[in-house]
């Protein structure tokens, strides 16, 4: 039932185009912004993680500490254990009343301005992209920082131009100047007034609030009362750490040094000075009302997903998720993205919820790892919630029977009768080969552009070389499926670019898959097994490096395992897998960094723009090494914008997903193709892979080649193939 919904909901996010537009529209500009003051503050995101971390792990204490301080100074503070109980005591105080209402992440998780409109109250919201949203009237909010982003501007002046009774001339400070004048009478006129807060302070007790409008200052002080919502997971220690809370938000999430305007509420209105105090309360809120949530927040710390709880709604993450981009908020559940995907697992609706809300769709690129001002481990948490399922509910008789081949490691023999009767399935062309069967229903079009299985492995061409004579080192080389069985001549080329530098590869022919495509489905058992399977194989032997023209695989191999290695609690084998882990080396590092090599120029001069694999990028931090050599090689290397975004691959995510992959995949495209360069080039064979696909998608003319096939060009003194 989950993954029908799920794939109801990628399927309205593709289609809603204008909703797309927005997006990219506001990426433009927050993307490069955010990462130009980033850099200004590089240790901003340690400074955060560190604090979070530490509030996370004692938020008992230190929410009683709150409780405390806040109770001193007068606010009314309320711990509610569910939805409804935090619902119903606002609604309480609220009756019927006229409510202006702040931007507030723990007020749309709850649900809190219908549910008070429905109990006869008027909610009217003051933030400018919320206030859009409920003009439009579909509860559809896009964006955590920039709720109407799907908005089209000439739908917005009719918007508002029907709130304010004119025709409004469609242009921004004019709709924005519309928009202030319409929101001032209530403002002034409220009783109630409800915010969110960025940070509640243990120390002081006072609540955080960073804006760029000027609404939430509004929206705390001109009311009688002030209502916040909040997670226990926003308490922090100190004062000070308040306001490094709101500082991040406004680095990570709109790209500025601080807020236009920070609110730092302590308690009711009150003059300090006790002789004062006949007076009465001066110009703020009588009374202050501080709602306080738990739901979900303490099942997520005890079930190990602490780390879920030190986002701080800056919305960085959605900025750069691939997915996210594509179909906008049908990615999450009441938090947005990957992060919103796994909160929702301790929403009260378990595993289900997080299935429909994406938990699947995760590619696990890292881009959101990389924005995030807490560097939240998001991937991470998926995969381990996907283990969970695959616990609860198993695989699925198709992915069960794939995993159970892996895992017995007979691939090898499976390929051979494979690559003799796919003919009967594929249709060959120059490019690759399409499918003959229709197999539509299944998510798999027929023009797509898939690999075929080699009439020979990569160990049995091997087989084929002699030694060389006298070798100056020694290394293993890990081809990984890809190269095996569907691309063994890229095997050859890393092959003929080590032997021209003197150095023996040495291979196994019974390496087994890295068991990256069973981790990403959740089948740690499987993915265990193929992962001892290859220790045995690498450990011990006599070579200096295990060499990888795969990043997905070295990542796996050197992150992957570990984890599944320290499950095991077996002494020896972790003695042997650090054995195997400290040789692991990318091609591009082994050539740039190890050998020093210097490559021959090719003989017919090319021009390259290469592609950063997530894996290589963000999972092994190589960038610099693959371009030098290309350029080494003589060729002119033209940067496309933004090279370290995702193709779409993702493994099988490409494959279960291919009209949400595609979608990125061509976007991916269109950047290469505006380079004009020869070549598409990457490191990875499954980025290669799935950008040719793209290419013959587009009809455009650019060959997709693997860095290996230009090095090895050059070395051989003859064409790239």
């Amino acid at each position: 039932m989950a993954h029908i919904d799920l794939s109801g909901k990628i399927q309205e996010g593709l289609n809603d185009q204008e909703a797309w537009k927005g997006r990219h529209r506001a990426f433009g500009v927050i993307r490069p912004g955010m990462q130009r003051m980033v850099q200004k503050h590089p240790d901003l995101t340690q400074q955060l993680r560190e604090l979070k971390e530490y509030s996370i792990a004692h938020m008992d204490e230190l929410l009683e500490q709150a409780i405390a301080s806040m109770k001193a100074k007068g606010v009314q503070v309320y711990v509610a254990e569910t939805e409804e109980q935090a619902k119903q005591y606002i609604a309480d105080i609220v009756g019927q009343q006229l409510v202006v209402k702040s931007k507030t992440n723990a007020g749309k998780e709850i649900g809190i301005a219908k549910y008070l409109q429905e109990q006869g109250a008027k909610v009217i919201e003051t933030d400018l992209g919320d206030r859009l949203v409920q003009l439009e009237g579909k509860d559809k909010s896009t964006h955590t920082m920039v709720p109407a982003i799907h908005i089209p501007i000439e739908d917005v002046t009719t918007l508002l131009s029907d709130n304010v009774g004119r025709e409004l001339e469609c242009d921004l400070k004019t709709l924005v100047r519309a928009a202030r004048e319409s929101l001032r009478e209530y403002l002034t006129t409220a009783e109630i007034g409800i915010s969110g807060a960025n940070a509640i302070d243990a120390e002081t007790g006072s609540i955080f609030l960073t804006e760029n409008e000027g609404n939430i200052r509004c929206v705390t002080s001109m009311p009688r009362v002030h209502i916040a919502i909040a997670g226990i997971e926003k308490v922090v220690p100190k004062f000070t750490d308040g306001l490094t809370v709101v500082k991040a938000a406004a680095t990570y999430g709109v790209g500025q040094d601080i807020g236009t305007y920070i609110s730092v509420i302590d308690g009711v209105s009150r003059y300090n000075n006790e002789e004062l105090a006949f007076l009465g309360s001066a110009q703020g809120p009588e009374e202050v009302h501080v709602v306080l949530m738990t739901q979900g927040r303490r099942e997520a710390v005890k079930e190990g997903f602490g780390e879920a709880l030190y986002c701080i709604n800056c919305g960085s993450c959605l900025n750069f998720c691939p997915v996210y981009a594509e179909i906008g908020q049908h990615y999450g559940y009441k938090y947005l993205g990957g992060r919103g995907a796994v909160f929702s697992a301790f929403h009260g609706n378990g595993l289900d919820k997080a299935q429909e809300a994406g938990l699947s769709l995760c590619i696990g690129c890292k881009r959101c790892e990389e924005a995030c001002a807490v560097g939240m481990h998001t991937p991470e948490m998926i995969s381990e919630l996907r283990s969970k399922i695959v616990k609860e509910e198993g695989l699925g008789t198709a992915k069960q029977s794939v995993f159970n081949v892996l895992g017995s490691n007979h691939l090898a023999p499976l390929m051979k009768v494979a690559r003799n009767v796919q003919g009967i399935g594929l249709k060959r062309n120059d490019k690759g080969a399409t499918l003959r069967l229709n197999l539509e229903k299944m998510g798999v079009p027929s023009d797509r552009l898939l690999p075929t299985l080699a009439k020979e492995s990569f160990s049995e061409l091997l087989k084929k070389k002699s030694p060389l004579a006298k070798p100056a080192s020694r290394v293993a080389f890990f081809g990984g499926c890809l190269i095996n069985y569907a691309n063994p001549q890229l095997g050859l080329d890393v092959y003929d670019i080590l032997a021209a530098n003197n150095v023996q590869m040495v291979t196994y022919q019974k390496e087994a898959c890295c068991g990256l495509p069973a981790l990403m489905s959740g089948d740690r058992e499987t993915a265990l097994k193929l992962a001892k399977t290859n220790i045995s194989l690498f450990y011990g032997d006599m070579y200096d490096y295990i060499v990888f023209a795969c990043p997905s695989c070295a990542t796996t191999v050197k992150e992957e395992w570990e984890a599944l290695i320290q499950q095991e609690n077996n002494s020896m084998l972790t003695v042997q897998y650090e054995n195997v882990r400290a040789k692991v080396i990318d091609l591009n590092d082994y050539l740039f960094n190890v050998l020093k090599v210097s490559v021959p120029e090719l003989k017919t001069p090319v021009s390259v723009t290469y592609h950063d694999s997530c894996h290589m990028a963000r999972g092994l931090q190589i960038t610099e090494e693959p371009r030098k050599l290309l350029q080494g090689a003589g060729a002119e290397l033209r940067e496309m914008e933004d090279a370290a975004s995702c193709c779409g691959f993702g493994g099988s995510f490409s494959l279960f997903y291919y009209d949400l992959s595609k979608r990125v995949n061509d976007a991916k495209i269109k950047k290469a193709q505006a380079t004009e360069a020869d070549y598409i080039v990457a490191s990875c064979p499954g980025c290669v892979m799935h950008l040719k696909d793209g290419v013959n998608r587009a009809g455009g003319k650019q060959e997709v080649v693997h860095v290996a096939q230009i090095l090895a060009a050059a070395y051989r003194g003859g064409k790239i193939r």
